[in-house]
C-alpha cells in the first residue's frame, strides 16, 4: 500500500492487471485513481466489480476486462500512466515472464511506472516453519529442487497454481533487459508477515503501527528485499 501511494496519483490512469478480487483495485481507487482492473478469470472479475461495489468505489473503474498479463491486446500502446501487477501474477506466468513484461511495458506509456511484486524464493525458505514442514513431507531433493529451480509444483503450495519464486538477483536481470530504470524495491512482509496469527491479533493499535513503520523503513534495505513474502519493485519506461 505504502508503495502505490509513492507512485500512484490521483487522476492517473492505470490498469490493475491479474487484479483479483480487489485488494488493490480498492487502494488505487481511494487514492483518486481511474482504474481498468484486467484478470483472467470471470470470477475474480465479478468478485471484484462485487467489492468495489460494495465499498462505494465501483465508479473509479472504467472497466473490468478478462484478460492474461501475457496478452495485454485488449489495450494500446502507451495507454496508461501506471500499470500495478501486485499478487505476484507474473510468479505464476512461469517461463512466460519475458512475455508478460513486454506486454505490461508496452501498455504504460514512457515515464510511466510498472509496479510489481513476485513471490520470493529466499523470504519464502527463510520461513523455517513451513521449510521443515515440506522436508519431512516431500523429502530433501525436492525441497532442493524447488531451491535450485524457484518452481514450486501445487503438490508443495497448499493447492495453488505452479509458481516461481524469485530472486532478487534474478528479477533485476529479467527488467534490465528491458527499457526501463529500477526506482524502487524493498520486500513486503518482512516484519509482520513473521507473526503468528495469534501474536498479531494480539497487538495494541500503536504496536502495530510501530512495527509497520519499521518494516516499511528497512524493507528497501539490500539485505532485506529477498527476506519478505514477496518481492515488490518499481521501474519507470524510458521515454
Amino acid at each position: 500500500m505504502d508503495t502505490l501511494r509513492r507512485f500512484v496519483s490521483a487522476g492517473d490512469r492505470v490498469l490493475d492487471a491479474g487484479a483479483g478480487p480487489g485488494r488493490f483495485t480498492m487502494e488505487l481507487a481511494r487514492i483518486g485513481a481511474s482504474v481498468v482492473v484486467a484478470d483472467t478469470s470471470s470470477v475474480q472479475l465479478e468478485l471484484n466489480r462485487a467489492k468495489l461495489t460494495e465499498v462505494g468505489l465501483a465508479t473509479s473503474v472504467e472497466g473490468w476486462v478478462q484478460a492474461d498479463i501475457t496478452d495485454l491486446s485488449a489495450f494500446a500502446d502507451g495507454e496508461f500512466d501506471a500499470v500495478v501487477c501486485f499478487g505476484g501474477p507474473l510468479s505464476y506466468v512461469l517461463d512466460r515472464a519475458e512475455e508478460a513484461l513486454d506486454e505490461l511495458f508496452r501498455v504504460v506509456r514512457g515515464g510511466g511506472h510498472l509496479l510489481l511484486s513476485v513471490m520470493s524464493l529466499i523470504g519464502s525458505v527463510a520461513h523455517v516453519r513451513y521449510l521443515i514442514s515440506d522436508l519431512r513431507a516431500f523429502g530433501r531433493e525436492a525441497v532442493q529442487a524447488v531451491i535450485d529451480s524457484g518452481d514450486l509444483p501445487p503438490v508443495m503450495s497448499g493447492g495453488h497454481l505452479a509458481m516461481h519464486l524469485y530472486r532478487w538477483s534474478e528479477l533485476a536481470e529479467l527488467l534490465r533487459r528491458h527499457r526501463c530504470d529500477i526506482v524502487a524495491a524493498s520486500s513486503s512482509g518482512l516484519a509482520i508477515g513473521r507473526l503468528h496469527n495469534e501474536m498479531l491479533a494480539a497487538l495494541a493499535p500503536d504496536e502495530r503501527e510501530a512495527v509497520t513503520d519499521w518494516a516499511i523503513h528497512l524493507a528497501p534495505e539490500p539485505g532485506a528485499i529477498d527476506m519478505g513474502e514477496h518481492i515488490i519493485v518499481v521501474v519507470r519506461k524510458t521515454a
